[in-house]
């Protein structure tokens, strides 16, 4: 069975063990396998900011509402979340000494209620949304 995202996982895991989260302002939901959560010692992470700390070689980074980013989704066939792709982002979140690169995105037109629309960084977006960040590290590419 596959969630909504794409994942196979669901099948394999319990429900009850698959925290489920809400992508705010939306009704994008998608879920974590309790194991990754605790194996990255996310249970008691709140974050001290309103976005992850990012690389700062990264020229011309700006924060954005995670609100006027779209969420992005998989292609058919492409499976949702990977654990190792997933937890070295969740393991930085806990760090005050690992940096994880910001969010290429573009700006879209007429797309409401969205402003950009990510271009690479699945993993991040959604590591930042289950952290419970209130805003993303992006740079706008006219690409």
């Amino acid at each position: 069975m596959r969630n909504r995202l794409g994942a196979r996982s669901e099948a394999l895991i319990p429900r009850e063990v698959m925290p489920k989260f809400i992508v705010p302002g939306s009704s994008v939901e998608f879920e974590i396998p309790d194991a990754w959560w605790q194996f990255c010692d996310m249970e008691n992470f709140r974050p001290a900011t309103s976005f992850y700390l990012y690389s700062q070689r990264d020229d011309g980074v700006q924060t954005v509402p995670i609100l006027d980013v779209r969420p992005p989704e998989r292609n058919d066939g492409v499976a949702g979340l990977h654990k190792n792709r997933l937890a070295p982002i969740l393991l930085a979140f806990t760090s005050d000494r690992c940096a994880v690169p910001a969010l290429p995105v573009r700006e879209l037109a007429n797309i409401k209620p969205y402003r950009y629309e990510v271009l690479d960084g699945y993993h991040r977006y959604y590591a930042s949304v289950a952290a419970g960040y209130t805003r993303l590290p992006v740079l706008i590419r006219s690409e």
